[in-house]
């Protein structure tokens, strides 16, 4: 299931409700172990234990910061899929590699987009900006972008061919 295909918006939106409805059921999980009375412990068991739900599957127990970080990264591909769609979409359809999926983390089957996607607290994090654009340096496509969810945004990051683009989603405006 981390390999996906959409051709329009409604494919978009069908996988972010999937990753909404693994939040949500989290969320109702965590409420009873955070009110346990011992902030160690309630830490130990969000740590050590399958807290979550794999974002696109709220049935299968996930680690909680492992959906933290998952579902964060499928949302900057969703939105950077939800982009393309909107700008080009001569590119559908696109095939979503999430998590540990192999290729570009978006591609359109005509072979002509690639993008790769994250989310960070600040885009020059781990130098995670700079490798991703490395990544797609090397390789001959007509479109090639880097789309990236976080509060702050980076300032002039030029590079020629390659389109670099600071995603919104709702749940970024809140923290705003």
């Amino acid at each position: 299931m981390k390999r996906q295909t959409v051709t329009k918006l409604e494919d978009v939106d069908r996988l972010e409700a999937h990753i909404l409805h693994s939040v949500e059921t989290t969320i109702q999980l965590l409420k009873g172990a955070l009110e346990s009375g011992d902030g160690l412990i309630a830490f130990a068991k969000l740590k050590f234990t399958e807290a979550g739900r794999d974002p696109l599957n709220a049935a299968r127990p996930l680690n909680l910061v492992e959906q933290l970080n998952q579902t964060f990264t499928y949302l900057a591909s969703l939105a950077g899929a939800r982009w393309l769609l909107q700008h080009h979409p001569e590119c559908a359809p696109l095939v979503l590699n999430l998590g540990t999926a192999p290729g570009f983390d978006i591609e359109s089957e005509c072979g002509h987009f690639i993008a790769e996607t994250f989310a960070v607290t600040h885009p020059g994090s781990n130098g995670k900006l700079r490798k991703d654009v490395r990544k797609l340096k090397g390789e001959e496509r007509t479109h090639r972008f880097v789309f990236y969810l976080s509060l702050v945004a980076r300032r002039e990051f030029n590079v020629p061919g390659i389109t670099v683009v600071r995603l919104e989603h709702r749940a970024l405006a809140a923290l705003r």
